[in-house]
């Protein structure tokens, strides 16, 4: 079992705090129809997250919806 000092675990939650507050403005990005998909690369790489996005047009009259 290992020790942790005061200062390290300080030291985590407040990194820990900061993801958290990083996440959830990547959250709030995704849902507002005004952010660009830059704005979203770097909320989301500042999370750690790599990005990929995929353009695909819509068609009427599928079936499959």
């Amino acid at each position: 079992m290992t020790t942790v000092t005061q200062g390290t675990h300080l030291n985590l939650q407040s990194d820990l705090e900061k993801l958290g507050e990083r996440l959830i403005r990547f959250g709030q990005a995704l849902k507002s129809p005004d952010t660009t998909v830059g704005q979203l690369t770097t909320l989301a790489s500042s999370c750690g997250i790599k990005l990929k996005l995929r353009a695909v047009a819509e068609s009427e009259g599928r079936g499959d919806e």
